[in-house]
């Protein structure tokens, strides 16, 4: 019985606010709680099987009555699941909303509002940018198609929270314009339907089956606001960095979008392996990326062992296959509904109980990562099987020699990985099997990849199913999941970076010969959001911090890095290929000039995705010969990114910047488009002018002084430089000797300035790169 009230409530939830879609749409008569229980009754049921009709009878029961002026006249059973979906509806709203009302009701609810940004109100803004979404009666439809195909069973409702972020997750949840409206109706409704699943394994271990009187009832409602019914938990992997970049052999390179993508589903796989342990559904994970992840789980003493059983049994995996290399260290905190609704405490004004909350947890999650391993695991990590281990043999691509080496030098993993990297991305469904031999995970499980088509035609047993980046909620009991994996089409995959460096500066070539112009090498980008955790745990208003709007802006950020990023290398076309690119950082490898270009796209999309300037990235680019080992590559963009983060401008402004790989050369976005990439576009006319006259050697003798000359740590000579420039414009063919001297006048003054000497260098270095032939 359990399952089939925990399959109901969830659907309920979920679905709860449904009708304030056709409330919004032509449809829109009566209240949206009628409206969305009649929509179901009428246009769902009949269209499902005789034993799912009494699942859906309920369902339709807690849409119909999810407010206290419906219910209170509704003789409904004590025991009735609406009031469970009321009481953490009314936590839901609560966190979004202060004034929480009918939308049809109220003057001051506009039909047709768009959902704001989550960055408007970040670090000091307040902006009123919005999101455009489809047009009401379309969203209508894609849901009523979708919902006939999804089955009232416990394993489906992911599917239903899939279609739900499809559908609603750019609309407002409230339209109420004396609002931020910034929480979309996605968001809202499976905050509220994790908040459910919560307070239904709370009151089971208590004992508590009059929901009525527990959740409804004025006299003692109030009393369960207050009671500590949730635990906030956080995992977090530590090794990431050294498990992708610390490897080097020929395969290194194959290897990086593999790792990558491995570790991300890796941490998938974890956290929807715990939501199964806990009998729970994706609707109390709150956010996962870049090897985290927060929940919201019921504060029951059966949960609490289950995750001490459940860690046990992970870290004997992660020692037993990586020793210490890897390790996921979790923690969690009890809260109340008011912790997460950031209700004041009489008793302590001016308190941030939302705030504390994260503190606390961030201090648990700190503690558990400096203390990892009990007695047992550090004997078995030091003494335990090492004797029998032949260490005299490493594999070429990790450097473990307490791992079996096959005939090619490489480990187990190394192996594992080298032979399925191809299909880890490109391949769009990733099978978590029990029988099928793939990728070993944790808990006796295999990644298997497959095709669109080819699982289709397999229909293979699964345990679960991810899609990668699309909303294809055809796909029966399947997640959706984003990943930035962009990756330019070369003739030869397995020697595509070569391809990548071959290419030059991609659009250059010799006016003379035809050959195609430009270092052959390979462009770095590191990228990442700057104060992202100050953002996180100060960056709302103090009246606005809640968990759902952390948990919009972490979903916010997610998209951008994971999906949107795809669609802005798509457009440029752009030789390179995301190594990874997730929560709030990205790693991208390319050809060289196409790198440069693409960071810049990618700045500008950030900027307009965000609207505001709340928040900002910088970034390191490093260019490098093809067989520089990947990990110094990474290591030495890192240190570029680094640079960038100390970065603080003229007007006094920190960060949001971006550091070349000329020594020191760190620059405001806005100069380094202007001055650098710009005047490196104005540099091509300046140097014809010099070039035509004699030949290429000429211009490029002079430039090469030029740069030496202004590179110089000392002040630049202004005899030196002016003497440079006058015999270097002597005898060129332009006939107007003013414009010459106009063009050698403008060199003179940007040498002057230190900052706009420094834009100069790089933007000369930039041009020399484009413009030289072979290697």
């Amino acid at each position: 019985m359990a399952k089939a009230d925990r399959t109901a409530l969830m659907f309920g939830a979920l679905l709860h606010d449904i009708g304030k879609v056709l409330y919004r749409g032509s449809s829109g008569r009566g209240t949206h709680s009628k409206l969305g229980a009649d929509f179901l009754s009428e246009e769902i049921a009949p269209r499902k099987d005789s034993e799912s009709q009494g699942a859906i009878k309920r369902i339709v029961e807690q849409v119909r009555y999810h407010h206290a002026r419906e219910m209170a006249p509704a003789n409904l059973a004590e025991d009735s699941l609406a009031y469970i979906t009321y009481f953490a509806d009314n936590i839901s709203a609560g966190m979004d909303r202060k004034n929480e009302g009918a939308e049809e009701q109220g003057y001051l609810f506009k039909r047709d509002a768009k959902l704001r940004k989550i960055f408007n109100i970040l670090n000091g803004h307040h902006d009123d940018n919005v999101i455009e979404h489809e047009p009401y009666d379309a969203i209508r439809e894609h849901i009523r198609k979708n919902l006939l195909a999804i089955d009232v069973r416990w394993d489906q409702v992911n599917s239903l929270v899939n279609l739900l972020e499809a559908t609603v997750s750019t609309v407002p949840s409230s339209t109420d314009m004396s609002e931020l409206v910034d929480v979309s109706l996605f968001d809202h409704s499976k905050t509220a339907a994790g908040i459910a699943a919560c307070i239904y394994d709370y009151l089971r271990e208590q004992g508590v089956s009059n929901y009525r009187e527990a959740l409804f009832d004025v006299k003692t409602s109030a009393e369960f606001y207050a009671r500590p019914m949730f635990l906030l938990y956080s995992c977090d992997m530590s090794g990431i960095q050294s498990f992708i970049y610390n490897i080097s052999g020929d395969g290194a390179l194959k290897q990086l979008r593999a790792r990558s993508m491995y570790l991300e589903l890796l941490v998938e796989h974890i956290v929807d392996e715990l939501l199964d342990h806990l009998e729970l559904s994706r609707t109390n994970l709150l956010y996962t990326g870049g090897g985290h992840a927060y929940l919201l789980l019921p504060n029951t003493q059966a949960v609490k062992e289950r995750i001490t059983a459940f860690n046990g049994e992970l870290e004997t995996w992660f020692v037993d296959r990586y020793r210490n290399d890897l390790y996921l260290a979790s923690a969690w905190v009890e809260c109340s509904s008011d912790d997460l609704a950031n209700k004041q405490d009489v008793a302590h004004p001016g308190a941030q109980r939302y705030r504390n909350l994260y503190r606390r947890l961030s201090r648990k999650l700190s503690d558990a990562k400096a203390n990892r391993y009990g007695s047992a695991v550090l004997r078995k990590l030091n003494f335990g099987d090492s004797a029998s281990i032949d260490h005299s043999r490493e594999c070429s691509e990790c450097h473990r020699s307490d791992l079996d080496i096959d005939d090619r030098g490489r480990c187990t993993l190394c192996a594992e990985l080298g032979n399925v990297s191809n299909k880890l991305v490109r391949d769009e469904v990733f099978v978590i099997s029990e029988h099928e031999r793939g990728l070993e995970l944790p808990f006796g499980k295999q990644l298997v990849m497959y095709s669109k088509q080819a699982y289709l035609r397999q229909k293979p047993e699964v345990a679960r199913v991810y899609t990668k980046n699309e909303w294809d909620t055809g796909l029966k009991l399947a997640t959706h999941i984003w990943m930035g994996d962009y990756e330019a089409e070369v003739a030869d995959r397995e020697k595509r970076f070569s391809s990548y460096a071959a290419r030059g500066a991609t659009s250059r070539e010799n006016p003379k010969t035809g050959a195609p112009l430009g270092v052959k090498r390979l462009g770095v980008l590191r990228a990442d959001v700057d104060n992202l955790g100050a953002t996180f745990v100060n960056g709302l208003p103090d009246d606005k911090a809640s968990i759902s709007r952390s948990t919009v802006l972490s979903r916010s950020l997610n998209h951008f890095f994971k999906a949107k990023i795809n669609k802005v290398l798509e457009v440029g076309g752009y030789q390179l290929q995301i190594i990874y690119s997730g929560g709030d950082d990205l790693f991208i490898v390319g050809n060289w000039s196409d790198v440069i270009h693409a960071a810049m796209d990618i700045h500008d999309a950030f900027a307009e995705f965000v609207g505001n300037g709340a928040i900002t990235i910088s970034a390191g680019i490093g260019i490098f010969d093809e067989k520089f080992p990947i990990a110094r590559m990474a290591a030495e963009a890192g240190e570029l990114e680094d640079e960038a983060k100390l970065h603080v401008s003229k007007e006094g402004k920190s960060k949001d910047a971006i550091a070349l790989w000329t020594n020191g050369a760190v620059f405001s976005w806005e100069d380094f488009v202007e001055k650098v990439a710009g005047r490196e576009a104005e540099l091509q006319d300046v140097f014809e002018s010099i070039a035509g006259s004699a030949d290429d050697k000429k211009g490029n003798a002079f430039i090469y002084q030029l740069v030496g000359l202004l590179r110089s740590e000392e002040q630049v000579s202004t005899p030196r430089l002016a003497y440079l420039l006058a015999r270097s414009f002597e005898g060129t063919e332009k006939q107007d000797e003013g414009m010459a001297k106009r063009e050698g006048m403008r060199l003179y003054d940007w040498a002057q300035d230190p900052g706009e000497r420094q834009c100069l260098v790089a933007a000369l270095e930039w041009y020399v790169y484009g413009n030289r032939e072979g290697a």
